[in-house]
């Protein structure tokens, strides 16, 4: 597969190293972010380390739903997209309860960005994603393990206090249970665009290269006990390498999911896994896309649902 490439969150992180490692198989990369500053700042390290890459800026803030839809208005009046790498997330691992972070939206911020963003996003794309057949790769994560009661989407419109972590394993959820409906829908479309999952494993910044300009988001200056903790991760670049193949490699299919082949899948190479069995996933799949629709605006309905008749598409 060769073509653009779109990918959130490439300024820094696995997202960045997601970027590099494209730019060097020989796509075209659209750098999508929030911060210009930072997307310059990505761009030109990207040419370093890649000398000749193609690099394109794409403004973007998942995290304003306004924003949101002028850049997929831009996007789907440009060139096809290959793929689509769905990566931007805020990380938070935070154990205390903690006063809840909105969007510009009014929003939780986790579930905003890592889903709601993304949601409104493909559902605006979604025809030319289908004429184009991309392939959608939404990164997942092992937390979405995390047990979070029945009705977890609540939260999205009107958020608690409680620990970040709690507030990323939700948006990984949603991420999670989007990614398998949205390959269902494509399946029942009989379109040639592909949605799949993949998760990084554990990725960290200590065994990461350094890249100038890109920042390190978790201490690289640990002792012996902490070092001896990593054993058996691997760097953002590895965690980058799952995803890349996810997205480019020709034997990936519709509603597969990748990840590390390491033991309990926190690092080594791409292998394909089975689709994670959830409780309830049914039921919290459907909340999952009432919810989904009703934040972003009916005009972000994806057709296919067995409540879709009521969403015209279009952005209003």
């Amino acid at each position: 597969m060769q073509g653009a490439v779109l990918v959130t969150g490439a300024t820094g992180g696995i997202g960045y190293f997601v970027a590099e490692q494209l730019a060097e198989r020989g796509h075209r990369v659209l750098v999508a972010a929030r911060n210009p500053a930072k997307a310059q700042t990505a761009r030109a390290t990207l040419r370093r380390h890649v000398p000749g890459a193609d690099v394109e800026i794409v403004h973007l803030d998942l995290a304003d739903l306004r924003t949101v839809g002028a850049a997929a208005t831009r996007l789907a009046a440009a060139e096809p997209l290959a793929a689509l790498v769905a990566n931007a997330a805020v990380v938070s691992y935070g154990v205390r309860p903690a006063p809840p972070r909105l969007t510009a939206d009014g929003l939780e911020l986790h579930l905003g960005t890592a889903h709601l963003g993304h949601f409104a996003l493909l559902a605006h794309l979604r025809p030319a994603l289908e004429r184009w057949g991309t392939r959608v790769v939404h990164v997942g994560s092992l937390s979405h393990r995390l047990p979070l009661g029945r009705d977890p989407w609540g939260a999205a419109s009107d958020p608690r206090r409680e620990p970040s972590l709690v507030s990323y394993g939700r948006s990984k959820l949603a991420v999670t249970l989007f990614g398998m409906e949205l390959a269902r829908r494509f399946a029942a479309g009989a379109t040639a665009a592909t949605s799949v999952l993949a998760h990084p494993g554990t990725a960290v910044d200590v065994l990461t290269p350094e890249r100038d300009g890109i920042p390190a988001s978790q201490p690289t200056d640990i002792g012996a006990f902490s070092r001896m903790l990593t054993r058996g991760m691997h760097g953002k670049d590895g965690g980058a390498k799952i995803l890349v193949h996810a997205a480019t490699a020709p034997e990936v299919r519709n509603g597969d999911v990748w990840g590390p082949s390491g033991r309990g899948q926190l690092s080594g190479g791409p292998v394909r896994l089975r689709p994670p069995s959830l409780r309830h996933a049914d039921r919290l799949t459907g909340g999952l896309m009432r919810t989904s629709e009703e934040l972003t605006g009916r005009w972000a309905a994806l057709p296919g649902g067995p409540d879709a008749g009521g969403g015209d598409g279009v952005m209003g």
